[in-house]
Formats: C-alpha cells, structure tokens, sequence
C-alpha cells in the first residue's frame, strides 16, 4: 500500500462521521488518479467496465488498421460513481494486497504481460500491411521488384531453381590420374548448362573440344583446366592435377658370336636400355605375341641358335622401373630359321666397310657386320656359296667356310640392294644341303 493511500485511510479514520467537501477539482483528479491505478492491477476475478472499454478501444484499433482505414477510436465514456463507493473499493483492495502479496505479484505479471501482447499485437499490425488492401497493379508491381532486385539467396525456391537452370557449372574426370610417360588421357566433361568449352592441359596446349584426347608425353605434374561457358557469357572453371611418371628406354642390339667348347653358335643381346631395374627377353613371333621356348631376365643374355625354333620372327625386351613404367622394343634377328634341322644360318642384312673392300675372311668367334658369312652350328666338310644381283648376275662367289662377301664387285662398293644368296655342300654325315635366300646390303658412309 502506497504511503498516500495510507494518510488518506488515517484522514478518513481520524475524522470519522465528519463530512469532507474538496472542490470539484481536487476530487477530479483523484478520480482520475485512482481509475487509472484500478485499471493497471487487472484481475480477472474483478473485470469491471473498464477493462471492458479497454479491449473495445485496442480491438477497433486493430481493425482500423488491417482495413487501412484512418479512423480514431471512440472516446471512453466512464460511468460516474460516488466518492464514497470508490474510496471503499479502493481500501478493500488495499487490504486484499496487503494481505496476499504474492497474489498481488502474480496479477502485476498478467497485468504486464496482457500488455506486453497488446503492444505486439499492435505494432505488427501497424508494420505488415494487409495484402488484402493491394490492388492487382499493386502485385505486379512488388513481384517485378523482388525478382529483379533480390539477390538470388532471397528469392523463393521456385525462383532459385528457375535461375540456377541458366548457370554453368563446370566439372570433369579422367580416365586416368597418374600414369607413365607417354601417358594417354581421356577426359570425361560433366559440365552443365554450358555450350563452349577450353581446356588448357599445362604444357601450353589447348583445345576447345567437349571431351578431348590428351598424350603428356614429358613427366611431371599438370594441372588441366576446363573453362565452361553459357550462352550469355557466364563462366566457370573446373581442374584437375594429371601426374606422369618417368619411364624406362628400351633399346638393345644382336651381335652374332661363337661359344662353348662344342662351339655353339650364339646370339649375344647387347643391352642399351636406360632408367630400368628389370628386363624381360623373349622370342616372339611375327605377330609378336607369341612367345617360344626361350626367355629369360638377365640383364645382357645371350641365344644359343639351336634355341631357335622355327617361327620365331625377333627378340622382345620389356624394361621396367621402379614405379612399375614399362617399354618394349623388338628386334628382328639376323638369321633365318626354316627348320630345327638347319645347322647353317645366314644373316638378313649387312653393311659393308666403307674404308676399301677386304679379303673377307673372318674367325669362328668373330663379331663380323660388315661381311656377308654364315653362322655354322655345324662346320660343313664340303661348301660353295654365291651371290647374285636380282638380274641374276655373280657378284661373289667362294668355297672356303670362312671366307664371306665384303660387300664390293671390282673393287667398287656394290650400291645398297637386295641380293641373292645359294649355298651348297655336305655335312660329314654325308647328307648333302643346299640352301637360299637374300641379302639387304646397307650403305653407310660413317661405319
């Protein structure tokens, strides 16, 4: 109870039956005073006119404003009561507080918080104006302006997903990621929503195909970049990181050879592979696929030529690195198998010295390229070898075993041609043979 409210109470007590007259004033504003601190403490239980005349004035407030119509609320009009009624009133109110003041904390809350709701009910109806109250030009106007001024996070969903139809997005694949040089790649584009295309690989090259067909010939590391782009002009860009591994040569020569107590002929494989850690060797044959009976993994190995098997065409070497890179190279042998009985083999192609011509002759263990000889596997008790242009003329002619042709007619270097070779005599079983074939003689002037 206020202090005011308490001298007003000893006033009333000390006077008793004593009639008080304050001017009409005085008892105006107490009247005022005291309606508006009646209507403040809102309890339920005591809902009088006022309360009553307060909802009337907030709700026609409320509906002005949805309606859009500029309308003042009517004016409270308050019964007039006696003087004496409300004094009673309010002292009985006083004593109800005093005695249950948690009672009196709870109605103050409610009271706050019936106005509390008021107050927001009434300030968002005064901000959100009712779609109701806009005319058609109106929404067209207001759609127009939120399709074309929002950025896109803000428009609607319907609007975000019309508007990302129209956006490229660029993506790709490969075929492959990492790979040996030369390493072929194929591109596989993903891109959407886009009609021109730039790749750009890292070695300076270009294309503006959809989904290219790359070979890095060099190691290393690139990064492929694909730029998409729409028909209005928009552009993104998608990459990838392509490494090529470094991989071995392969490279090796057939030099003819005699070994062995029993003097077998050989094939000696002089290996000049680079940037490798293990070899393959085989015997292949002309399609280069099939391998025969000989193989092996040594790094300079050599061919006994009774290995040879009819068929056999060349020799495959197969180099590999430590990352697992590979390279093959065939060589064609120098020497004609036609069966598995033949005991003398002739080599394909020779190049003659091109110092001056010789007297052919040439040891059983010699490495002789710049002669055209035989290779025995079996030395012949009887020989004659001849040689003839294609027009049939002799151009050399011997029947000694280890005398070949130097690859000079008249002391004159034979120009590079094919040449044709017969050879004939008698093993020392008594069975005789005879053989032919040609002969590519290769000119070089820096042998």
């Amino acid at each position: 109870m206020s202090e005011k409210l308490n001298i007003e109470q000893l006033v009333q007590n000390r006077l008793g039956d004593a009639e008080l007259s304050p001017s009409p004033t005085t008892w105006k504003a107490i009247t005022r005073k005291l309606r508006w601190k009646q209507f403040l403490r809102f309890n339920p239980g005591k809902f009088n006119i006022y309360y009553a005349g307060g909802i009337l004035l907030v709700g026609a407030g409320v509906s002005l404003i949805l309606l859009g119509e500029n309308a003042d609320p009517e004016p409270l009009n308050v019964p007039t009561e006696s003087v004496e009624a409300e004094i009673a009133e309010i002292a009985k109110q006083a004593a109800s507080e005093e005695s249950n003041p948690l009672e009196t904390e709870k109605e103050n809350s409610e009271i706050n918080a019936s106005a509390d709701f008021s107050n927001q009910v009434a300030k968002e109806a005064t901000v959100e104006p009712s779609t109701e109250a806009l005319t058609e030009q109106d929404r067209v106007e207001q759609n127009t302006e939120e399709k074309y001024a929002l950025p896109p996070e803000h428009l609607s969903p319907l609007a975000q997903e019309t508007e990302a139809e129209h956006i490229p997005f660029a993506y790709f694949s490969s075929s492959v990621q990492s790979g040996c040089a030369p390493l072929e790649v194929r591109f596989y584009n993903q891109s959407k929503n886009a009609t021109n295309y730039r790749w750009t690989f890292g070695t300076g090259d270009e294309s503006l195909e959809a989904e290219p067909v790359y070979v890095f010939d060099e190691p290393g590391r690139y990064s492929v970049t694909l730029n998409a782009e729409n028909g209005g002009g928009q552009l993104t860009v998608s990459k990838r990181l392509i490494e090529v591994l470094p991989g071995p040569s392969a490279e090796f020569k057939i030099e003819e050879g005699l070994e062995g107590a029993e003097n077998h002929v050989v094939l000696n494989l002089i290996n000049y592979s680079s940037s490798a850690t293990s070899y393959n060797w085989c015997l292949v044959d002309e399609r280069g696929v099939n391998c025969s009976q000989w193989s092996s993994l040594e790094f300079q190995p050599s061919i006994e030529l009774k290995r040879i098997t009819p068929g056999s065409k060349s020799v495959r070497l197969e180099a590999i690195n430590d990352e697992g890179c590979r390279d093959t190279v065939r060589v064609d042998l120098p020497l004609r198998v036609e069966s598995s009985e033949v005991k003398i083999k002739f080599a394909t192609a020779f190049s003659p010295n091109p110092t001056g011509p010789g007297d052919g002759s040439f040891s059983p263990q010699s490495k002789r390229i710049d002669l055209f000889h035989p290779v025995y596997v079996e030395v012949p008790v009887e020989y004659r070898m001849r040689v003839f242009t294609r027009r049939g003329e002799l151009v050399f002619e011997s029947q000694e075993v280890y005398k070949g042709w130097d690859g000079y007619i008249h002391q004159e270097q034979a120009p590079g041609d094919v040449y044709v070779w017969m050879v004939e005599g008698r093993w020392a079983n008594g069975h005789l043979f005879s053989y032919h074939g040609d002969v590519t003689l290769v000119q070089n002037k820096y042998w």
